[in-house]
Protein backbone atom coordinates (compact mmCIF):
# COMPACT_ATOMS: atom_id res chain seq x y z
CA UNK A 1 0.00 0.00 0.00
CA UNK A 2 2.96 2.66 0.87
CA UNK A 3 4.43 1.88 -2.67
CA UNK A 4 1.29 2.75 -4.27
CA UNK A 5 1.03 6.20 -2.63
CA UNK A 6 4.68 7.03 -3.29
CA UNK A 7 4.40 6.00 -7.34
CA UNK A 8 1.33 8.63 -7.07
CA UNK A 9 2.76 10.95 -5.04
CA UNK A 10 5.98 11.34 -8.11
CA UNK A 11 3.28 10.65 -10.52
CA UNK A 12 1.35 13.62 -9.36
CA UNK A 13 4.91 16.14 -9.01
CA UNK A 14 5.82 14.85 -12.44
CA UNK A 15 2.26 15.51 -14.04
CA UNK A 16 2.31 18.76 -12.49
CA UNK A 17 5.65 20.01 -13.12
CA UNK A 18 4.69 19.44 -16.82
CA UNK A 19 1.44 21.19 -17.00
CA UNK A 20 3.10 23.68 -14.82
CA UNK A 21 5.48 24.65 -17.69
CA UNK A 22 3.20 24.28 -20.01
CA UNK A 23 0.74 26.39 -18.30
CA UNK A 24 3.99 29.19 -18.27
CA UNK A 25 5.09 28.79 -21.31
CA UNK A 26 1.48 29.23 -22.85
CA UNK A 27 1.15 32.09 -20.80
CA UNK A 28 4.09 33.87 -21.37
CA UNK A 29 3.83 33.10 -25.09
CA UNK A 30 0.51 35.07 -24.95
CA UNK A 31 2.18 38.08 -22.29
CA UNK A 32 4.43 38.72 -24.73
CA UNK A 33 2.37 39.05 -27.77
CA UNK A 34 2.48 43.05 -27.73
CA UNK A 35 5.00 42.97 -30.83
CA UNK A 36 4.50 42.83 -34.62
CA UNK A 37 3.27 38.89 -35.34
CA UNK A 38 7.02 38.68 -36.58
CA UNK A 39 8.98 39.43 -33.42
CA UNK A 40 9.14 38.07 -30.47
CA UNK A 41 10.47 39.79 -27.15
CA UNK A 42 13.04 38.05 -24.95
CA UNK A 43 12.40 39.89 -22.21
CA UNK A 44 10.68 43.01 -20.79
CA UNK A 45 11.68 43.96 -17.19
CA UNK A 46 11.29 47.56 -14.98
CA UNK A 47 13.87 49.77 -15.43
CA UNK A 48 14.64 52.51 -12.75
CA UNK A 49 16.73 54.71 -15.11
CA UNK A 50 16.12 58.45 -14.18
CA UNK A 51 14.12 60.49 -17.06
CA UNK A 52 15.73 63.89 -17.39
CA UNK A 53 13.68 66.62 -19.80
CA UNK A 54 16.02 69.46 -20.48
CA UNK A 55 18.32 68.87 -17.39
CA UNK A 56 15.32 68.36 -14.80
CA UNK A 57 14.69 65.43 -13.62
CA UNK A 58 11.15 63.95 -14.19
CA UNK A 59 9.66 62.04 -11.21
CA UNK A 60 7.81 59.06 -12.70
CA UNK A 61 4.92 57.24 -10.98
CA UNK A 62 5.07 54.64 -13.57
CA UNK A 63 8.49 52.77 -13.81
CA UNK A 64 10.10 52.57 -17.43
CA UNK A 65 10.18 48.93 -19.40
CA UNK A 66 13.49 47.84 -20.85
CA UNK A 67 12.62 45.42 -23.86
CA UNK A 68 14.66 42.80 -26.00
CA UNK A 69 13.59 41.73 -28.98
CA UNK A 70 15.95 39.58 -29.34
CA UNK A 71 19.82 38.17 -28.60
CA UNK A 72 20.94 40.69 -31.44
CA UNK A 73 18.78 43.66 -30.77
CA UNK A 74 19.24 46.83 -28.78
CA UNK A 75 17.45 46.78 -25.71
CA UNK A 76 14.63 49.37 -25.97
CA UNK A 77 13.52 51.82 -23.19
CA UNK A 78 9.77 52.60 -23.06
CA UNK A 79 8.14 55.22 -20.87
CA UNK A 80 4.73 55.98 -19.83
CA UNK A 81 3.56 58.26 -22.55
CA UNK A 82 1.06 59.82 -20.09
CA UNK A 83 3.52 60.94 -17.63
CA UNK A 84 5.45 62.44 -19.77
CA UNK A 85 3.58 64.08 -22.08
CA UNK A 86 1.73 65.23 -18.68
CA UNK A 87 4.75 66.55 -17.63
CA UNK A 88 5.48 68.57 -20.55
CA UNK A 89 1.99 70.59 -20.13
CA UNK A 90 -0.14 67.98 -22.64
CA UNK A 91 -3.74 67.60 -22.05
CA UNK A 92 -3.75 63.79 -22.92
CA UNK A 93 -7.06 62.41 -23.59
CA UNK A 94 -7.92 58.11 -24.76
CA UNK A 95 -10.47 57.66 -27.42
CA UNK A 96 -11.68 54.09 -26.80
CA UNK A 97 -14.09 54.17 -29.96
CA UNK A 98 -11.30 54.80 -32.55
CA UNK A 99 -8.57 53.80 -29.67
CA UNK A 100 -6.08 56.80 -30.38
CA UNK A 101 -4.88 59.41 -28.39
CA UNK A 102 -5.54 62.87 -28.59
CA UNK A 103 -3.04 65.93 -27.09
CA UNK A 104 -3.40 69.51 -26.69
CA UNK A 105 -1.46 71.63 -24.62
CA UNK A 106 -2.61 73.14 -22.07
CA UNK A 107 -4.32 76.34 -22.07
CA UNK A 108 -5.03 76.12 -25.62
CA UNK A 109 -8.09 75.70 -27.28
CA UNK A 110 -9.34 75.32 -30.67
CA UNK A 111 -8.84 78.12 -31.52
CA UNK A 112 -5.03 79.08 -30.65
CA UNK A 113 -6.01 81.23 -27.62
CA UNK A 114 -4.68 80.49 -24.76
CA UNK A 115 -6.81 81.38 -20.73
CA UNK A 116 -4.89 84.28 -19.00
CA UNK A 117 -7.82 85.00 -16.63
CA UNK A 118 -6.65 85.58 -12.96
CA UNK A 119 -3.99 87.37 -11.14
CA UNK A 120 -0.86 88.05 -12.78
CA UNK A 121 1.62 86.30 -10.08
CA UNK A 122 -0.93 82.75 -11.13
CA UNK A 123 -0.26 83.99 -15.25
CA UNK A 124 3.79 84.79 -14.76
CA UNK A 125 3.99 81.27 -12.84
CA UNK A 126 1.83 79.71 -15.49
CA UNK A 127 3.74 80.82 -17.69
CA UNK A 128 7.49 80.40 -16.31
CA UNK A 129 6.05 76.46 -15.33
CA UNK A 130 5.22 76.33 -19.30
CA UNK A 131 8.92 77.38 -20.64
CA UNK A 132 10.56 75.60 -17.95
CA UNK A 133 8.87 72.45 -18.30
CA UNK A 134 9.07 72.43 -22.57
CA UNK A 135 11.43 75.11 -23.73
CA UNK A 136 9.23 76.37 -26.41
CA UNK A 137 8.61 80.05 -26.68
CA UNK A 138 6.10 79.57 -28.63
CA UNK A 139 3.64 77.89 -26.06
CA UNK A 140 3.95 81.31 -23.79
CA UNK A 141 3.81 83.58 -26.31
CA UNK A 142 -0.09 85.00 -25.79
CA UNK A 143 0.99 85.18 -21.99
CA UNK A 144 3.66 87.49 -22.49
CA UNK A 145 0.86 91.14 -22.80
CA UNK A 146 -0.13 90.09 -19.15
CA UNK A 147 3.25 88.88 -17.67
CA UNK A 148 5.14 91.18 -15.29
CA UNK A 149 8.83 92.63 -15.83
CA UNK A 150 10.04 90.23 -13.87
CA UNK A 151 8.45 87.10 -14.96
CA UNK A 152 9.44 88.30 -18.60
CA UNK A 153 13.06 88.35 -17.98
CA UNK A 154 12.64 85.24 -15.93
CA UNK A 155 11.05 83.07 -19.17
CA UNK A 156 13.91 84.89 -21.37
CA UNK A 157 16.98 83.69 -18.86
CA UNK A 158 14.97 79.94 -18.60
CA UNK A 159 14.53 79.57 -22.50
CA UNK A 160 18.23 81.28 -22.90
CA UNK A 161 19.66 78.36 -20.89
CA UNK A 162 17.57 75.67 -22.44
CA UNK A 163 18.98 76.57 -25.67
CA UNK A 164 22.63 76.39 -26.63
CA UNK A 165 22.53 78.00 -29.95
CA UNK A 166 22.97 81.71 -29.40
CA UNK A 167 21.35 82.71 -32.61
CA UNK A 168 17.88 81.11 -31.12
CA UNK A 169 18.66 82.91 -27.54
CA UNK A 170 15.91 85.79 -26.66
CA UNK A 171 16.08 89.45 -25.49
CA UNK A 172 13.48 90.22 -23.02
CA UNK A 173 13.75 94.04 -24.01
CA UNK A 174 11.41 92.48 -27.12
CA UNK A 175 8.66 91.36 -24.36
CA UNK A 176 8.09 93.40 -22.26
CA UNK A 177 5.87 96.60 -22.73
CA UNK A 178 7.12 100.55 -22.41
Amino acid sequence: MTKFHIKSLILGLLIGTVGSSIFWGISRTSEVSYASPSEKIESAIFNSSKVYFYEEEISLENPLVAIKKNEDSEILLYAPMREMLEYMQFNVKWNNEDNSVHLTMNGYTNDNTISTTGNQNEVDMKALDIVQKTGNWKYIEEYLPHMSTDAIKKAVEIYNSKHINSSEHKDASDYIKN
